[in-house]
């Protein structure tokens, strides 16, 4: 794995920025036009295509550092989406205790989760789900049992792993909600235009979210 930097990018810059959530389908067509699909894994991977305009001072301090601080592609970094931070359904609203059930990694470990689409019907593959490698600190909420539980629970905000001691029973049921930022990195050229004066302008800044950061 490569290196990762515990910051966001920086959204004070935004000036516009669309989206895209993609899954690894793989499709193969035959002669006769049938198609064979599989799916390669359920994990949504987000994409944006973010565009700054500012003062050329700002863009040199905050966009332009951190693109040269991660070596282009090399180290990640978070973002947060202004569409989807929270692990409530709607995205935006506060996340509660109950919003999804953790996976249980080992005893007391659990691993924070997103799943989407939940209340509609499903594939044999099931709901999809995002793995919460980064919760916002101070954000998360954890239930044992449908309870609250308001103490021995302690958040690694770099990996999204919950440790709760004591150590739950395999037959409780653990759910939790949080904030969260996804983990990505630069997937592109930085390139920086002149606006005239000391305004400046990017193209299209690539960013991909990292699965397994």
């Amino acid at each position: 794995m490569s290196e990762f930097l515990e910051e966001r990018l920086p959204v004070s810059v935004r000036l516009g920025a669309s989206y895209e959530d993609d899954y690894a389908v793989e499709i193969i067509r035959t002669a006769g036009d049938l198609e064979y699909r599989r799916l390669l894994h359920g994990l949504p991977m987000r994409r944006w295509r973010v565009s700054y305009t500012q003062r050329q001072s700002e863009i040199a301090s905050q966009l332009q550092s951190l693109y040269h601080r991660c070596f282009k592609s090399y180290a990640g970094f978070r973002v947060s989406c202004q569409d989807d931070f929270t692990t409530h359904a709607d995205g935006i609203s506060d996340p509660t205790e109950l919003d999804h059930p953790l996976t249980r990694i080992s005893s007391g470990v659990y691993q924070l989760i997103k799943r989407y689409g939940v209340g509609g019907s499903v594939t044999s593959r099931g709901y999809p789900v995002r793995t919460i490698h980064k919760p916002v600190s101070g954000s998360v909420k954890i239930a044992k049992n449908g309870a609250l539980v308001s103490s021995g629970v302690v958040v690694d905000t770099t990996t999204g792993r919950v440790t709760i001691s004591p150590a739950p029973l395999i037959t409780d049921a653990i759910t939790g909600g949080c904030r969260f930022d996804l983990p990505c990195r630069f997937d592109g050229l930085l390139e920086v235009s002149s606006l005239g004066g000391n305004m400046r302008a990017t193209a299209s800044v690539d960013v991909v979210e990292l699965l397994a950061p």
